[in-house]
């Protein structure tokens, strides 16, 4: 179960190695509770030929260990690889801030650090699902249909010269306590502790692509695969050994 959900795991990651701004996930491994087995036996009786009750006998064999399981399955939060694109609608964060994304239906907030933003169809700063991108105040971001757009360093929206807007930038100070939402989106908790970013730099036509190690993922991937064959094998083995038992040792005359 453990290679299986390892497997799983890693090719999530790999799948969504071009994706922009995804951040890889983790497999923590934890051993089951070990199991204490003893020998219970009963010594005979110390005189040859008297039904005299015998001695109860209790020897410790040793533990027993039960396997293990999957304990959690964090985030890596590490930096991506910048990307230029000159793209003007697409945004990197270099720091660990995220990007607040609201969608229009629900009114659910959630934080990406994928910026492959557009201009939608109602004039707003979208995502290509069509997520409102939040400002610094938690607002819609108006974006022109004509005029040259330029994005500082800070998320200052420039018009033609003009400052429109900002583009908000959060941090955490429990970043594990974001709680994935599937994509490059999570939801943050009151445990999170949100705040607006004072080491997140914004850049403009740059893309971030997944921190996730395409090779060092299919290396994980083969060794999860022959661990899982290994472990079939195995029980297998095992299997073929209980029938031997049952059809030849159990057998009798």
């Amino acid at each position: 179960m453990v290679a299986e959900a390892m497997i799983d795991n890693v090719a999530n990651n790999l799948a969504n190695s071009s994706t922009s701004g995804f951040k890889r996930t983790l497999l923590q491994i934890e051993s089951q509770p070990q199991t204490q087995l003893y020998r219970f036996q009963t010594d005979a009786g110390q005189v040859p030929d008297n039904r005299l009750p015998g001695v109860p006998v209790q020897v410790a064999i040793g533990t027993l260990g039960s396997g293990s399981d999957t304990y959690a399955t964090p985030t890596s939060f590490e930096q991506g690889q910048l990307y230029a694109n000159g793209n003007t609608y697409s945004f990197a964060l270099s720091g660990p801030g995220f990007f607040a994304t609201q969608d229009p239906a629900t009114g659910q907030i959630s934080y990406t650090r994928s910026g492959a933003f557009m201009r939608g169809a109602n004039g707003l700063l979208a995502t290509v699902d069509g997520a409102n991108v939040l400002s610094d105040g938690g607002q819609p971001i108006p974006m022109p249909p004509l005029g040259k757009v330029e994005v500082d360093t800070k998320g200052n929206v420039n018009v033609d010269g003009a400052i429109t807007a900002q583009i908000g930038t959060f941090e955490f100070n429990n970043i594990q306590a974001l709680q994935p939402l599937g994509g490059t989106n999570y939801s943050a908790p009151l445990s999170a502790g949100i705040h607006a970013a004072n080491n997140t730099t914004v850049l403009q036509y740059t893309e971030e692509k997944s921190n996730g190690d395409v090779v060092k993922s299919m290396v994980d991937l083969i060794n999860a695969e022959r661990w899982f064959d290994a472990n079939e094998k195995s029980i297998a083995t095992q299997d073929e050994a209980t029938n031997q038992a049952i059809a030849t040792v159990g057998r009798t005359s």
